[in-house]
């Protein structure tokens, strides 16, 4: 899927919330080769944004969402939702 480009940038969809946001605006995951769901802003591949916002993390992390999205048993290490979350654009002011 192509993404659209807004005045701000490429636009995203959350897998949360399916709010449509700026692509630096959220976080990008990707499933590792050994399954595994890592942040990764830059890399190459399949992967899936999400808002750094507690409550679409959790959504994405439960019912098996990802592993839908990025076509494969994924593996989500507990962590993973505090990374996220630590990424919001308001911490830290």
């Amino acid at each position: 899927m192509v993404g659209r480009r807004g005045k701000d940038g490429p636009i995203r969809t959350c897998l949360g919330c399916r709010q449509r946001r700026p692509k630096g605006e959220l976080v990008r995951l990707v499933r590792r080769p050994d399954g595994r769901v890592v942040v990764d802003p830059t890399g190459p591949g399949r992967g899936v944004y999400v808002c750094a916002d507690g409550e679409c993390v959790a959504r994405v992390l439960r019912g098996g969402r990802l592993n839908v999205a990025l076509r494969g048993m994924c593996a989500v290490e507990p962590e993973l939702a505090t990374v996220v979350n630590a990424m919001r654009p308001d911490r830290g002011r």
